[in-house]
């Protein structure tokens, strides 16, 4: 194993003509620029942040990563730090080499490794890359321009920095996806506005300043966010517009992007809070992580990035206990711990809600969940536990569980109805004994009362007759409509 990574390491350092081969088709934009200025910087220094390292078919409950960055041909990572747990946040850039300006593109490989007995490579990548057997990711930077290309580009389908181990369709290489952003500075000036040293020339700009929060172009949006996903800033643009079509205007892509949120890729946000137990000794209504994951994940494959807040935008509030809460009961927590009881709150549009709590009662019977707003809904965490025997039974568990049905409410906020899919919330679909059981047997979704609390999943209407195409039809923009039955 030492003798091939450092036969590898050799390799690179020759950057050898077949990996400047591998390009991706989306780089049309993407050539040098020749023209130069007197003054031009004869070396940059390109700074490769990872920001957020997720787990997806890993099965260990804790495991531990470590990063392999090479920039140029050359190992660029400033130490080997070793990152644990499934999901994990890096403030700092892991890796920067200083090249030659008119070195023009040049390559940029990012491994991720598990730890182990034998350590291994996670799967990363798009199935291109020639290294570590597609599991890599290698992309192509543009030193004039900033941008860069191979197995992620601007208008990506996933995003534009964030790659992940499901893009190459197999889901169980101890596949991962990471968000991360490649920049450069010049003369040693601190800046942060991602303009390159050739930008700034290009816009008239003075190169020595950081421009980084500034809205040259006076349309809402600073600099750097317009810069980095192809708008001028310095040409007034309307941002009211959704390029991707997931409910969120540019301008909310904008205030989410600290989440990594992306105009031209997918992003569902939801806050989540939870309900406080009836007596100390209890376990209180909560989202479990490993729930979480699992949701995440079931999005992740079909390129939608969910983003769950139990926490660190307001999310994880916990209101009192209520044995059994009613529509009106609900209504009230979303006003006062969701809109915090302002009409206009700027979260209204941008987030779903979702409460796990107790109990509730629908249509006079106790019921696992509900939606009751067009962009909130609930869980009954104490029905999953009351029930978590007989689901055991069937081959579920309580993280699955309550992840099926959190699942399940969304995506009546995404817009499947019954209305639409006739196996969606059918009673009759229940037991065995009923007709519609197997009518909609194929129909494998947790939209399905035959399969809510044990599957994670919609279904791609791939499974024969009366199977519905969830995936394809799901609407993210529902939940800026008005609740209609209020």
């Amino acid at each position: 194993m030492k003798k091939e990574m450092a036969l590898l390491i050799a390799m690179l350092f020759i950057v050898p003509t077949s990996i400047l081969a591998f390009k991706n088709t989306n780089d049309n934009d993407n050539k040098v620029t020749t023209s130069v200025a007197a003054d031009q910087p004869k070396n940059v220094t390109v700074i490769v942040k990872i920001n957020k390292i997720r787990a997806m078919s890993v099965d260990e409950k804790n495991p531990a990563f470590y990063l392999k960055v090479l920039i140029n041909g050359v190992n660029a990572i400033w130490w080997q730090q070793e990152y644990k747990g499934k999901e994990t946040e890096i403030e700092w850039p892991v890796a920067s080499l200083t090249v030659n300006y008119t070195n023009g593109v040049i390559p940029i490989q990012i491994e991720l490794w598990k730890k182990g007995l034998i350590d291994r490579p996670c799967d990363i990548g798009r199935g291109k890359s020639p290294y570590l057997e597609g599991k890599a990711v290698t992309i192509f930077y543009n030193l004039t321009t900033g941008e860069w290309y191979g197995d992620d580009w601007l208008n990506d389908s996933d995003g534009y920095g964030h790659v992940s181990g499901f893009e190459d369709g197999n889901y169980n290489e101890d596949d991962c996806e990471i968000w991360f952003d490649v920049y450069e500075r010049y003369y040693n000036i601190s800046t942060h506005d991602r303009m390159t040293y050739w930008d700034k020339l290009k816009y008239g700009l003075d190169p020595t300043k950081n421009y980084d929060d500034v809205d040259i172009d006076e349309d809402g949006i600073p600099s750097w966010w317009e810069d980095k996903y192809g708008y001028s800033p310095i040409v007034w643009n309307n941002h009211s517009i959704d390029p991707d079509n997931d409910g969120l205007t540019n301008y909310e892509e904008w205030e989410t992007s600290q989440w990594y949120s992306d105009p031209f890729a997918k992003d569902i946000f939801v806050e989540v809070d939870f309900m406080k137990a009836e007596h100390p000794w209890q376990a209180d209504y909560t989202f479990p992580k490993e729930s979480q994951w699992l949701v995440e994940t079931a999005f992740a494959r079909h390129n939608i990035t969910l983003h769950i807040d139990d926490g660190w935008n307001g999310g994880g509030d916990y209101v009192p206990y209520d044995d059994a809460l009613s529509g009106k009961e609900l209504q009230a927590i979303r006003w006062k711990y969701f809109m915090n009881e302002d009409a206009h709150n700027w979260k209204r549009g941008v987030f779903h809600y979702a409460l796990m709590c107790s109990n509730i009662y629908w249509s006079y019977r106790p019921a696992g969940g509900r939606m009751f707003y067009i962009d909130s809904f609930t869980v009954g965490v104490q029905y999953v536990r009351d029930w978590l025997w007989a689901l055991r039974l069937q081959g579920s568990d309580y993280y699955t569980a309550l992840a099926s049905v959190w699942m399940h409410e969304l995506g009546h906020n995404l817009g499947i109805f019954s209305s639409n899919s006739p196996g969606c919330d059918n009673d009759n679909t229940r037991f065995p004994w009923q007709a519609d059981y197997w009518k909609y047997g194929n129909y494998k979704s947790c939209m399905n009362y035959r399969y809510v609390f044990k599957l994670v999943d919609y279904s791609d209407g791939s499974h024969g007759e009366n199977d519905f195409d969830d995936w394809g039809h799901l609407d993210l923009t529902q939940f800026n409509g008005e609740a209609w039955w209020i």
